[in-house]
């Protein structure tokens, strides 16, 4: 669907971008706690020679342990956080497309989705001005030449949809809102995500 891989494109755009800043921070907190664990291990043995080798070792390993289980736990928390900073940043810039762009994307997005051209199409308020009923028709007349009813119309009904549309027919309902789409997509999606952003 010409429409996911659309959103697909943001998706990576938005990771690409986002690549540095976050990890950058991640690495430097984690630098800072082996610093510091570092400092505290010298410290400790320094202390613990007058007393026993073995023990200042065994505390030493204790805290480079905990050290580094923290140092993993940051990082894997900076690469979640990285990760859903890349899908809500999608979204919204999806949500902020041209005018001109969005509605094409629309236009593209109902043609895939309509089963048989006969669906009403439920949008957001904010969205009306983009989506108008010279699209629907731009959509009905295409939706004609492929052999479909070309009646796809708007819906009195009033939901809850932050961007992209929902088609409903009087049997089934295809939603094709955005945060829906990315969703279902992100399981997909998260794997290449991360690759994108972590890749050395």
């Amino acid at each position: 669907m010409q429409g996911i891989a659309k959103i697909k494109e943001k998706i990576f755009e938005e990771a690409i971008e986002q690549k540095n800043r976050i990890i950058e921070k991640a690495k430097k907190e984690a630098a800072e706690i082996l610093e510091k664990a570092k400092k505290q291990a010298v410290e400790l043995e320094a202390e613990a020679e007058k007393k026993a080798k073995k023990v200042a070792r065994d505390e030493k390993r204790k805290i480079l342990s905990i050290a580094e289980l923290e140092e993993r736990k940051r990082y894997l928390e900076a690469k979640q956080a990285l990760i859903n900073e890349a899908f809500v940043s999608a979204e919204k810039k999806l949500l902020n497309l041209e005018s001109e762009k969005y509605r094409d994307l629309v236009y593209r997005m109902i043609l895939a989705a309509a089963v048989d051209g006969n669906e009403e199409i439920i949008v957001s308020e904010a969205d009306k001005e983009k989506i108008t009923p010279e699209l629907l028709d731009k959509v009905n007349e295409a939706l004609k030449k492929q052999g479909k009813a070309g009646n796809i119309r708007f819906s009195e009904e009033k939901r809850a949809i932050k961007g992209g549309f929902i088609l409903k027919s009087a049997t089934v309902e295809i939603n094709c809102t955005f945060d829906y789409l990315l969703k279902v997509q992100r399981e997909e999606l998260e794997t290449e995500v991360a690759r994108i952003l972590f890749e050395e």
